[in-house]
């Protein structure tokens, strides 16, 4: 069960309120070892869960991370996944809220892609973001235009690697 994997159980909870009842052969073997800050490299088939293999365990170690100071500085972005197309950022994206919606906190994912006018993305990212999901082009842009920091970054997701390499 996902309770073996070393997830809290708000994250539990989440994955099993989104049907996610028993993990699949990629998230037993990537969960743990994100959790252990490895570098992983997975290949599974369309439908295996492999966005949520790397999405839980970078929302706990984002959970386990944060500091309970009161403080209100901009978010500094702590996690970034490049991804090939605008439709996959947006899938991406909307899977990290939808878990990170179990956190005690809240986390702000930023989406940005190209294809749209950049300055909305400029603006949301004002108050930083913790997680960025981006198309490299786009992040490139906004890091360009100084509105992205990467300094910061502690976990790296190349999502479909293979097609941003074609």
């Amino acid at each position: 069960p996902f309770t073996s994997l070393g997830l809290s159980s708000p994250l539990v909870r989440a994955a099993s309120e989104r049907g996610y009842v028993t993990p699949t052969a990629i998230q037993l073997a990537a969960i743990p070892e994100i959790l252990r800050q490895r570098d992983v490299q997975g290949c599974a088939q369309t439908g295996s869960g492999k966005t949520a293999a790397f999405v839980l365990p970078m929302l706990q170690q984002l959970m386990d991370g944060r500091t309970n100071d009161a403080t209100h500085a901009p978010r500094r972005t702590r996690a970034l996944i490049l991804v090939p197309t605008r439709e996959l950022a947006s899938q991406v994206g909307e899977v990290f809220s939808q878990f990170a919606l179990a956190l005690p906190t809240r986390t702000r994912v930023a989406v940005l892609y190209g294809g749209v006018s950049i300055n909305p993305q400029m603006m949301a990212l004002r108050g930083g973001a913790d997680i960025v999901v981006a198309t490299p082009g786009r992040l490139l842009d906004l890091v360009q235009h100084n509105a992205l920091n990467l300094g910061e970054v502690a976990a790296l997701v190349l999502d479909e690697a293979d097609r941003m390499l074609d």
